[in-house]
């Protein structure tokens, strides 16, 4: 049987032609890889040149992979790929844009070794605009207050994880994949490495602000059920805010003013557009949750794999995943 290498790289990859050079480059610079180190590019639907790039990239360096998905599933889905395929004795995941520095990564692979499951970053500072930055502190926050199993404090998906963890995050059966709140719940050891991100080295971000939204939403339905429980508690207090505020006028019309209705006709229209506004910011919180168990039940896959390439053993696969 094949060898495993002492360490896989996935990084997912959407558009990334600007960058993918920078990258290589990068890479080729740090020192600190085991000599039989390997690489697994993953294209999340690519439609420029940067699968070109990879593959001119393959025949100078075997020990890079190509994984094309068939089109664009979202980075969640592209990460579970190519961990999927990753065959190291420990497999770290991140970003092609070099916002994960290597140097980061080979001071990971050091702690891994001496005995942890899980090493992950926590970013200490972010560059970038202010409103993403925001964005990135606010949810990080209300993540942790709602999650059962909550991930640390500004952590993301750059990370290294042993064998067996690999194999268990593989095994969980989600559809949805949101893989930092999954490398939490499986509880082995792990630690942390904090790390200053740096704005992008080239391009464009593919990750917009809905899909940062979607992504979000995606890790609370996954991992909390909290939210359920909020509205619960929300429209009982509503109820309870309605009879007293309705003992209220009928007291005030039975002893104050008994021939004359209660004119409060602005506080009621007020009242109406809340109570309205609640019941469908709570009939949004429910469609979240079933929006989820609608695609968990369907068992579709997660991705769809156009096809692998590896050219240290000249094979060209095509499946599903």
């Amino acid at each position: 049987m094949k060898k495993r290498p002492s360490l896989s790289i996935v990084i997912p990859f959407l558009n990334e032609e600007a960058v993918l050079p920078l990258l290589r480059e990068r890479l080729g610079n740090t020192a600190g890889f085991p000599e039989d180190w390997s690489l697994i590019l993953v294209s999340d639907g690519s439609t420029d040149g940067s699968v070109e790039y990879v593959e001119s990239w393959m025949r100078e360096q075997p020990r890079v992979k190509l994984l094309e998905l068939s089109r664009n599933f979202g980075h969640q889905a592209a990460v579970t790929a190519g961990l999927a395929f990753a065959d190291g004795e420990y497999v770290a995941v991140m970003d092609a844009d070099l916002q994960d520095s290597p140097d980061t990564l080979i001071e990971m692979y050091e702690i891994g070794k001496s005995g942890f499951d899980v090493v992950y970053a926590v970013r200490e500072a972010r560059e970038g605009s202010l409103f993403r930055r925001l964005c990135y502190s606010v949810f990080y926050r209300i993540y942790g207050r709602l999650a059962e199993t909550p991930v640390h404090l500004d952590s993301g998906d750059f990370c290294l994880m042993s064998r067996k963890a690999t194999d268990c995050l593989n095994s969980l059966p989600e559809t949805v994949r949101f893989v930092r709140g999954l490398r939490s719940w499986i509880g082995l050891k792990t630690t942390s490495v904090a790390v200053r991100r740096p704005d992008r080295a080239a391009g464009e971000s593919k990750y917009g602000f809905w899909k940062l939204m979607r992504l979000a939403a995606a890790g609370l339905t996954s991992f909390s059920t909290r939210p359920l429980r909020l509205a619960m508690a929300l429209g009982f207090g509503l109820c309870l805010s309605a009879i007293g505020l309705g003992l209220f006028y009928l007291i005030k019309a039975l002893i104050f003013d008994l021939h004359t209705a209660a004119p409060g006709f602005a506080t009621l229209v007020v009242l109406l557009l809340f109570l309205n506004g609640t019941v469908m910011l709570l009939l949004g919180i429910l469609g979240e949750y079933l929006a989820q168990i609608f695609l968990e039940v369907k068992r579709r896959p997660t991705y769809v794999v156009d096809r692998f390439v590896d050219l240290e053993t000249e094979s060209e696969d095509r499946s599903e995943g």
